[in-house]
Parts: C-alpha cells; structure tokens; sequence
C-alpha cells in the first residue's frame, strides 16, 4: 500500500509568487516513542479478528491523525489481515462435525450459508423471523452437532470482520525501520503526483564517491568517470522506462562546482491531457 498525496501530512505556501508543498519526512529519532506504542497495539492484537483493532485507538498512539494514518499504512509491510481456512477452525471444533458437513457436501462458508437457506425455505416458508431466530438455528447447527455460536461463526468466517492479523516476518519492526519505510513511501507519492522532477547533481561529489579519495587539485573543472557512468545509467534507464528526461550540464566557476540539471517529466507534460 502506498501513500495518497492528500493523506500525508505537509505544509503549503507561497514563496516569489510560486507555490510549494512541503512534505513532512521523519527525522531520525522522530515519533520513535509513538511508533514502539503502533507497534506493540499490533502485536497485542495478533492472532485477533479485524473487528477488535479500533482504528481509533491506533491513531491515539500517535496523536497526529495524518501521521498516525501513514504509519499504520506503512505497517501493513508487515502486517496483514488474513481468513482463517475452514480446516483450521475445525482443529477447535472438532472433526466430527467437519465430516458431517462434508458428507452433505459443504466445505465452505459460502456452502453453509447455502444450506441455511434451503433449510429455511424447507422449514419456514421461506421467512424468518426474529424469534424464531434462535431455535431455528438451534435445529439447523444440531443436524451437524454444532454449537449455535460455532455456527453463527463459520457463516461469517470469510467476512473481512473475522480475519486475523499476521506477521509475515519472524520479528515486529523496529521503529527505524518503520520510519524509513514511511519517508519512502511519502518521498514515493511526491514523485508518482509531480508533472515533472528535477534533480541538481554535484558532479565533484560523484567523482568523490566513485575514486573514494580526494580530488587532486585542477579536477573541478573536468567530468570523470564517476558522474559519466551515473549519466549512462540514468539514459538508459530513462529510455527503458520510457521516461522523457532533459539532461543539461554547468560548467564550474570560481565559487561553484560543475552541475548536472536533470529532468524527468511525466507523460502528460510530453503527451498531453488525455482527449477521452
């Protein structure tokens, strides 16, 4: 899941007469409090249907609606909902009665729900009402040596509100990690929104980190090998993803060094607003 630019939390203003919106990304150590209370609310619900974890009660943790809404979506990295099978809520109520249903060829709930109505049909005419309700149930779940509660379960198992939550990793994140994940995925969502995405490149800094040492003296000037494989790299890529891009390069100064400007542009900005 990722971040819907409305739902992240940010700042617009005006400045020279253009107007900004600016992000709010976590910084390090930010919320960490708040993200170990989101998380250990997870992990008390594990194993717990849907209907018990109060989304309310989640964004308490955090206090900030907007930032409580991304952090529980960014959780969901790992975190999900799950149905439980047909096979593992008979481990609790008993084979017996597994076989029961299977032998009048009901394996599901959806199966169930089926029979429920042919025996309504059968039995009341089609119509049941609320005080007849519980006997009629009664009768129905004794047929297969079912409890009333057992089946007013299994009729609802496939339900989002009956599925439980899960952990897909062998340990909970660490609120590092969550924080990460959520400065992502918000840096994510500025990029899937912008019309166009402009980066200004230090040419020295990738000679820097390409050699790993200091630039000998005179090398301001000069482009090496280090900035010409990033601009490779970032064409090809460019035309393999079939992104439009403008590439343009400043020559250094006596105060400045040498910059790339490059330009990614969404496909409307070359293509047009789509006509239909």
């Amino acid at each position: 899941m990722r971040f819907s630019l409305q739902d992240i939390k940010k700042q617009v203003y005006r400045r020279g007469g253009e107007l900004y919106v600016g992000l709010h990304f976590l910084r390090p150590g930010e919320l960490r409090l708040e993200i170990e209370r989101l998380i250990a609310y997870h992990e008390q619900l594990m194993g717990q249907p849907r209907r018990q974890f109060s989304q309310d009660e989640a964004r308490a943790c955090v206090g900030d609606y907007r930032l409580a809404h991304c952090l529980i979506a960014a959780l969901s990295a790992w975190y999900h909902w799950q149905q439980r099978s047909w096979s593992e809520v008979f481990q609790r109520i008993g084979s017996e009665s597994q076989s029961l249903l299977e032998m009048a060829g009901i394996t599901s709930p959806i199966q169930l729900r089926l029979a429920l109505y042919d025996y309504v049909n059968e039995h009341q005419q089609g119509f049941l009402d609320a005080q007849e309700r519980a006997a009629t149930l009664q009768k129905f779940s004794a047929t297969y040596q079912l409890g009333a509660s057992d089946l007013e379960y299994l009729l609802a198992l496939d339900s989002d509100d009956e599925e439980v939550l899960t952990r897909e990793t062998p340990r909970p994140p660490s609120t590092q990690d969550v924080a990460t994940l959520y400065n992502q995925w918000a840096f994510e969502s500025a990029l899937f929104n912008a019309s166009n995405v402009r980066f200004i490149i230090d040419c020295n800094a990738f000679e820097h980190a390409h050699s790993g040492t200091d630039l000998p003296a005179g090398a301001a000037g000069q482009i090496g090998t280090g900035i010409g494989t990033v601009v490779k790299r970032l064409c090809y890529l460019a035309r393999r993803l079939g992104v439009y891009y403008d590439l343009t390069y400043d020559p250094s100064s006596a105060n400045t060094a040498p910059l790339l400007h490059l330009t990614l542009y969404g496909p409307q900005e070359m293509t047009g607003a789509p006509q239909q």
